[in-house]
């Protein structure tokens, strides 16, 4: 039997949170000879100087403050050095690190501050500090080398630089209080400057249409800019191979719909290549007010197909199965399209930033309907931007996604955004397949905010007669062959992406030929075709499929509950995953956590299931709550840590001890957005990146309340790269620091279920981010809300935890209204 989940929002106590005394990390040894390392880099300096004068002699007047770019490197794995004096007007600009481990930075040193920066290497090799180190120790002993820096060194786009006399349009990360000398020198040259910019904290993003060289001459001729990339964004989808007219199938599968939303149903939101809203299963749920098109235009219809296959996955699922059943379907959920991108025969937008578009996008259907809740499906990606850096565009799906521009929390409208993860290309062999870790997650599937979706397949039987005697790619339950993955970014610094998969279709492979490899329409999925008179069922597949199936029960969660915050709907997904018999095979064959972690970052956290995801079952279940805590206050010139949170977790002891050596489950995961700074640093410190951060932990088996409540205040003063110093929990599959990046956090307990009957706590608990680092009590003093799903799943055990729970919660609810009442 189905049963609502439990709710324990109630349950939360906040603690105040007190950093330990003497806590933290010390100054790492590198085996400096202080003296004599301080003396080399200022050599490193004297001769990056001279480089510089050279590199400059021909440059421009300087609109702003004169100065000189200088890079620099550190040991191996040693963190990034903080090298800014912004009274001094030194300034971080980009950085990264590169396969040996070594970060590598550029930093902007006013023509002025030269002296100071030599002054203070002085003071590192000459001068100590009361407790006997030496000056700026932590600032300069990481550092290898200095030396002049070029243009590439502010490059950190994936693709190349531009090179060559034909003009580009780069993406230019200034600070933002020096946008305006950068548009001065820009306009001073005769630069195209866009209009459009995206605002972050510490960067303001704009674009120019420029030549490598004058590029250089704008670079060098103000004091803005802190990165480069390539302003010239391509988005890519996918076309649907048309099938022969279905209209018979299409008027029964009708007669079997019926229309079940209520007045503000929640609708999923495509931003895509539009929607042709003459499709008789899509009609009736999309109103033509709710077509929208960037650029007017451009109308709204749908020229390329994949928007309209996408709305029919959304709605109704893989239609393979559905057009042949006889069970009747109640939708109450609706469909809203934004054409996203220009038709053929438009140009470009100029610059063609998907962040700014994006953005654009999601304000009209809120114009249009400001009360519907909605979820908004972006199934378009740049297949030659891949990583974990964040982008213009995925920091702005994240800014939008936590709504971080209004400054009151209060007045926040938060979205979900739900983003297909990116597709293998076509054409590799088999043994390009074999290394499917470098086919990274595409921009801007690391977005922080966003529920990222990749894709699983069941599809293994080849239908067509000309290709009976080629073999699937993968078998049941695997990984889709068109999925990408993020094995290859760093444990503890990057998102787990994807976080669940659902069906994306399989490829087929001639195994006389193993280059061959093909997507057939047996191994797709079947959808509503764009060509409505001609082939009004077409196919779809790959992660945009399997991103607008997630899009959809996103959107059922919504109309089951209105109250349902958007982190609660992305945490419940995660809750309702389940990795497959063979996946889950595969981590029971692994020992460490590093490995485990690698293997999530390829199949996230299992397949997705509706039901799981709207309902509990007596054996296997999800307590909720929604709750917000303020993780930092200024306490008078300073910020520190304020508070967190424990829950008395009502535990069914009794069930646990009936059921004893019978291995149980349990999932907790914690859903909350941050508001992105995308500075310089953020890539190899994701607490610049964040506004804040939170952490869960689960008592320990034997463990007292006091003991458990002094080891969260000490978790909670350890640094993100300090975490595997912690003592382990063995029972936990991931463990601290393999869930310590992005903004939703998953780990699992498989265990017997004795050793569960005592771990009754669980802690939510504050860790540092950019709000912390700023003094204005509007911004660190701002509380932070989030979502939180513990999983408890007994398997098929003939036992009702459900109920046990169910009757503490309500016990526990009584006494505390016969408190309220006697007080």
């Amino acid at each position: 039997m189905l049963r609502p989940h439990l709710r324990i929002d109630s349950f939360a106590r906040e603690a105040p949170y007190r950093r330990p005394k003497g806590g933290g990390a010390g100054q790492r040894d590198y085996g400096r000879a202080f003296g004599a390392h301080a003396e080399a880099l200022k050599r490193d300096l004297a001769t990056a100087w001279a480089g510089a004068d050279s590199l400059l002699a021909a440059r421009d007047e300087v609109v702003g403050e004169p100065g000189t770019y200088v890079a620099f490197s550190t040991a191996v794995d040693a963190p990034l050095p903080n090298l800014e004096w912004r009274r001094d007007g030194l300034r971080l600009a980009a950085a990264q690190r590169d396969a040996d481990g070594r970060a590598a930075g550029t930093i902007f040193v006013p023509d002025a501050a030269r002296g100071f920066l030599e002054d203070k290497l002085t003071g590192y090799g000459t001068r100590q500090t009361a407790k006997g180190r030496p000056e700026n120790e932590s600032r300069f002993s990481p550092v290898d080398r200095f030396a002049a820096a070029r243009l590439e060194n502010l490059w950190v786009d994936t693709r190349a630089l531009p090179r060559g006399p034909d003009p580009e349009w780069w993406e230019c990360w200034c600070w933002p209080d020096r946008l305006h000398n950068f548009e001065d020198k820009a306009r001073a040259l005769g630069l195209p400057v866009s209009a459009d910019r995206l605002l972050f904290p510490e960067r303001t993003v704009t674009y120019v249409h420029a030549t490598e060289s004058a590029i250089s001459r704008l670079v060098s001729g103000s004091d803005a800019v802190a990165e480069l990339r390539l302003g010239r964004d391509t988005a890519a989808f996918f076309t649907g191979s048309a099938r022969a007219d279905q209209d018979g199938w299409i008027a029964a599968f009708l007669e079997l719909i019926e229309d079940g939303r209520g007045g503000d149903a929640p609708a999923v939101c495509l931003l895509d290549t539009g929607v042709n809203r003459a499709h008789p299963l899509l009609s009736t749920f999309l109103a033509a007010g709710d077509l929208h098109a960037v650029h007017e235009a451009w109308g709204v219809d749908d020229q390329v197909g994949h928007g309209t296959e996408l709305a029919g996955l959304a709605l109704y699922g893989d239609l393979t199965h559905a057009l042949q059943g006889t069970a009747r379907a109640m939708l109450r959920v609706s469909l809203e399209s934004v054409k996203l991108l220009p038709p053929e025969g438009f140009p470009p937008n100029a610059p063609a930033n998907l962040g700014l578009v994006t953005q654009q996008a999601v304000a009209l259907p809120e114009i249009a309907a400001p009360r519907r809740p909605r979820v908004f499906c972006l199934a378009l990606g740049q297949s030659d931007v891949s990583g974990p850096r964040a982008s213009s565009w995925s920091a702005a799906i994240d800014q939008s996604a936590a709504d971080a521009s209004v400054d009151k929390i209060a007045d926040r409208h938060r979205r979900l955004f739900v983003i297909a993860a990116g597709n293998v290309p076509d054409g590799l062999d088999e043994a390009a397949m074999e290394d499917w870790d470098s086919h990274e997650v595409e921009d801007p599937g690391q977005a922080w905010n966003a529920l990222t979706v990749g894709g699983v397949t069941q599809k293994t039987r080849i239908s067509e007669r000309d290709r009976d005697h080629w073999r699937t790619a993968v078998g049941v339950d695997a990984l889709s062959p068109y999925s990408k993955v993020s094995a290859a970014w760093a444990r503890g610094v990057a998102p787990v992406k994807p976080e669940i998969l659902l069906e994306a279709g399989n490829r087929a492979v001639d195994p006389a030929d193993l280059s061959h490899w093909s997507g057939l329409d047996s191994l797709s999925l079947l959808t509503t075709g764009h060509a409505v008179t001609t082939a009004p069922l077409s196919i779809s597949w790959a992660t945009s499929a399997a991103a607008a199936q997630a899009a959809g029960m996103a959107a059922e969660l919504m109309a089951d509950d209105p109250d349902y915050w958007p982190e609660t709907v992305r945490a419940l997904l995660v809750h309702s995953a389940q990795w497959t018999s063979p996946m889950l095979a595969q981590f029971k064959a692994l020992a460490s956590k590093a490995d485990r972690m690698r293997l999530a970052r390829r199949v996230g956290y299992g397949r997705a299931d509706l039901e799981r995801a709207r309902r509990s079952r007596a054996a296997s279940l999800a307590l909720l709550a929604q709750a917000s805590v303020q993780p930092f206050v200024k306490d008078g010139s300073s910020v520190r840590m304020n508070a967190y949170h424990t829950y008395e977790l009502p535990w069914p002891r009794a069930a646990l001890a009936i059921l004893a050596e019978r291995d149980v489950r349990l999932r907790v995961t914690l859903s909350y957005f941050v508001d992105p700074n995308p500075s310089a640093d953020a890539p190899l410190a994701p607490a610049r990146y964040r506004s804040f951060g939170l952490r869960f932990d689960l008592r320990k088996r034997g463990e007292s309340v006091s003991t458990f409540q002094k080891r969260i205040n000490d978790l909670a003063e350890t640094p993100d790269e300090d975490l595997d110093l912690v003592e382990p929990d063995a029972a936990r599959l991931f463990g601290a620091k393999s869930v310590s990046a992005g903004s939703l956090h998953t780990d699992e307990w498989r265990c017997a279920a004795a050793d569960l009957i005592d771990r009754d706590r669980l802690a939510v608990y504050p860790v540092g981010g950019w709000w912390k680092a700023s003094r204005r009590p509007e911004i660190c003093n701002r509380a932070a809300r989030y979502s939180l799903v513990v999983t408890l799943d007994a398997g098929e055990a003939d036992i009702d935890l459900y109920a046990e729970i169910e009757q503490l919660i309500a016990a526990r609810i009584a006494a505390e209204a016969s408190v309220n009442i006697a007080r």
